[in-house]
């Protein structure tokens, strides 16, 4: 746990104090410094950031109803781990999903332009350098202004909790395959149809981007997936 965190927070039950925790938790997790199976204690969060247990059981219980943590009977909270049937179920409602935000997103992006552009520049010169770490950081901010542009802000809740389940296993296909550069591609696509204001196109892109995706996920060996109910 000692790599996990290094902010502190006041001793307190506050919601800033609970999304501190969240936060930590989360950036863990996307980090792959927690693990999917992990279990989690209230006791060493509440040691390592300074704040109540209530704090920590409140962030444990916000981060399952987001499904990044799950709590079982008789074993705890502990990190979500995916089946690869439940990665192809969620992609399927992430698709639509994404789809979605282009669509409602296109005709503001198309007017003001400027941080899709400046955002895809970014990407290509991370992707040039092969800046994995930044390269991420920058596609999980492109896969956001869709969403904070459409709009919808059940939307955006929606796809946000989504992708918490997914954030360990894209971290494992960040470290285990240089093909996400290749995404980029698809990312200069889709950034050319709302420039030109192509809807059928843009939403064609988004689709492919996210079954290839999708496809990098389920590459990953056996042993990163929960089994499936038979």
């Amino acid at each position: 746990m000692s790599a996990i965190m290094t902010v502190t927070a006041p001793e307190t039950d506050s919601p800033s104090t609970v999304a501190t925790v969240a936060d930590a938790i989360t950036a863990a997790v996307r980090g792959g410094r927690l693990v999917p199976g992990q279990r989690l204690t209230e006791n060493a969060f509440t040691a390592r950031l300074g704040v109540s247990r209530s704090s920590v059981r409140e962030a444990f219980r916000q981060l399952a109803a987001d499904g990044l943590l799950v709590a079982e009977p008789h074993r705890g909270v502990t990190v979500r781990q995916l089946s690869r049937g439940e990665v192809d179920n969620l992609f399927a409602v992430r698709g639509a999903l994404e789809t979605l935000a282009v669509q409602l997103a296109l005709p503001t992006l198309h007017a003001a332009p400027g941080p899709l552009i400046a955002l895809q520049a970014e990407l290509d010169a991370a992707a040039e350098a092969g800046e994995m770490a930044r390269f991420s950081d920058l596609n999980g901010r492109y896969h956001l202004l869709f969403r904070r542009n459409a709009g919808n802000p059940l939307l955006d809740e929606t796809l946000t909790r989504l992708l918490n389940s997914l954030y360990w296993l894209q971290f494992r296909v960040m470290v285990d395959s240089t093909d996400v550069f290749e995404t980029n591609r698809q990312h200069q696509h889709l950034t050319a149809c709302i420039a030109a204001a192509d809807a059928a196109s843009a939403e064609a892109a988004m689709r492919e981007h996210v079954e290839t995706a999708r496809l990098l996920i389920q590459s990953l060996p056996d042993d990163h997936f929960a089994p499936d109910p038979r």
